[in-house]
């Protein structure tokens, strides 16, 4: 038997499998649920950019900074994407919006209450 202290069991034939980081059975995990629900540190900014990198010269707008949970992101970038009639994706903590939308992304989120 190996005596690693960095090993955990990822599975029960009891239970089925376990989630790595809470050790609990899959069903009965909340560590997705805690880390959707979790609002990242933020400098108390929100920073609005536009990006073409990696895009074959296409620009996004990307909306960063806000103190969110990742269901409220969701919900706003829904919200912004129907306002502005484009195209868009929440990755990570940032929203991204299709085309150049800085300007009335900025409006918007005044308009929100958002410090900008």
């Amino acid at each position: 038997m190996n005596d690693n202290s960095d090993s955990h069991l990822v599975y029960s034939t009891d239970k089925g499998s376990i989630c790595p980081d809470c050790s609990k059975p899959v069903k009965e995990c909340i560590c997705r649920e805690i880390k959707r629900n979790a609002v990242p540190e933020t400098g108390g900014k929100v920073r609005i950019r536009r990006e073409t990198a990696g895009r074959k010269n296409k620009g996004v707008t990307i909306i960063y900074g806000l103190p969110l949970s990742q269901e409220q992101l969701e919900k706003l970038a829904k919200n912004l994407k129907s306002t502005f009639g484009t195209g868009g994706a929440v990755k990570g903590y940032t929203i991204e919006l299709h085309g150049d939308q800085r300007e009335k992304v900025a409006v918007e989120l005044r308009r929100l209450g958002y410090p900008l």
